[in-house]
């Protein structure tokens, strides 16, 4: 199973240049990058079972990066795509929409380059898909808070945030085969 998981996890995101050279020998400072990246458990499920999802959010930057830990699924925030075999986009009866807390200074992650967080999805695979097939899943994570409100309301380190300001980020996709 081990292998497998490996074999799902693809990392994808915005490439992340190397610093640029200045005058004198110095660095322009690279500005922060966040990545997200899904992998399966398993290529392929019954429809009755339960999809496992391993979802990561990583810092591909080289400076800290503060990231709020909900990353709850729904749209808006960690939202969980699905196309069928054709390119079409699938569409169950189940709405996969957390209510986030709201927030609070211990909430936050600071990220340092390199370093990652993640979160396990466990689903019945009727949320994700109506029939047995062929589906491709990747995910689009958005923050849901605006940096403005987050500045005024919490005492945040000083430290660049990823806000709802920096727009949605996809990840890879993986091929999932559902049986019946």
């Amino acid at each position: 199973m081990l292998k497998t998981i490996i074999s799902c996890a693809l990392v994808l995101g915005a490439a992340v240049s190397p610093a640029l050279k200045l005058a004198e020998g110095q660095e322009q400072p690279v500005k922060p990058t966040l990545s997200v990246s899904v992998r399966s458990a398993k290529l392929s499920y019954g429809i009755k079972e339960k999809f496992q999802l391993q979802i990561q959010v990583e810092n591909l930057g080289g400076e800290s990066l503060l990231v709020w830990r909900h990353v709850g699924w729904g749209v808006g925030r960690m939202d969980v795509r699905v196309f069928d075999s054709n390119g079409k986009e699938v569409f169950t009866t189940f709405l996969a929409d957390e209510v986030p807390p709201m927030p609070r200074e211990d909430d936050f992650i600071v990220l340092e380059g390199g370093e990652f967080f993640g979160n396990r999805v466990s689903e019945d695979a009727t949320h994700f898909v109506n029939t047995p097939g062929t589906y491709d899943i990747f995910v689009e994570y958005t923050s849901s808070l605006p940096e403005q409100y987050l500045r005024k309301n919490l005492r945040l380190p000083n430290l660049p945030l990823w806000s709802r300001e920096r727009g949605t980020i996809a990840s890879n996709k993986i091929r999932i085969e559902v049986t019946k």
